[in-house]
């Protein structure tokens, strides 16, 4: 049982929190090193997919705390930015940018470090509400973006993984998807947690 110092938590807050506390996921993670759980949703979906490749140039959107970098450099991958508006502590051989990748400045300061970029991977979403609809329309409206920023920017055969949510303008995605991509996969990892609406969506160009 977890005990709050804090009285001035809500009651929303302090289950997220008791949750997270007895997530097995969220202690796995810890004893193997890794900063998150999310760590083991891209080794899921890694595994289905077959992502990476050897020498790829990897751009990983939304990646503080770092464990999809994490997992990234432990699988021997070294051509990796990583992006976030939060800092995220250094991680050896993984460059990181700070700032709002829905920023011009921040999408130009990733072509100038990244000539070509193989491979996007978001895990971007936006702080939540409690109004489910904002939540995923403002998710969502990142997810757009970031899929247009890859139709324009991935190198031949490119790949991108975006989070996405479940709601407000999740059909946009899917539309969007099967009219500027090759191909496209939605996927919900067995380890997201069940009551969460996110999914997953891969393109390849």
């Amino acid at each position: 049982m977890v005990k709050f110092k804090k009285k001035s938590l809500s009651g929303s807050s302090k289950r997220w929190i008791q949750r997270h506390y007895n997530d097995d996921l969220v202690q796995k993670a810890k004893k193997l090193g890794f900063r998150s759980r999310a760590v083991f949703k891209l080794e899921e979906l890694d595994n289905k997919l077959n992502i990476f490749y050897k020498n790829c140039n990897i751009l990983d959107l939304g990646s503080s705390p770092g464990s999809w970098s994490q997992y990234l450099k432990k699988r021997g991958f070294k051509n990796i930015l990583a992006v976030d508006i939060l800092e995220m502590k250094k991680i050896d051989g993984i460059k990181f940018l700070l700032g709002d990748f829905m920023s011009d400045e921040i999408q130009n300061k990733i072509i100038s470090i990244f000539k070509n970029i193989d491979i996007i991977i978001s895990d971007i979403a936006v702080n939540t509400t409690g109004n489910k609809k904002l939540d995923s329309f403002k998710t969502n409206s990142v997810c757009l973006d970031v899929l247009n920023f890859s139709k324009k920017n991935l190198s031949k055969d490119g790949k991108v993984l975006c989070k996405f949510f479940n709601g407000e303008l999740d059909k946009d995605i899917i539309s969007f998807s099967k009219a500027n991509f090759l191909n496209h996969k939605i996927i919900k990892p067995k380890s997201s947690r069940k009551d969460s609406k996110e999914m997953y969506i891969y393109c390849t160009s």
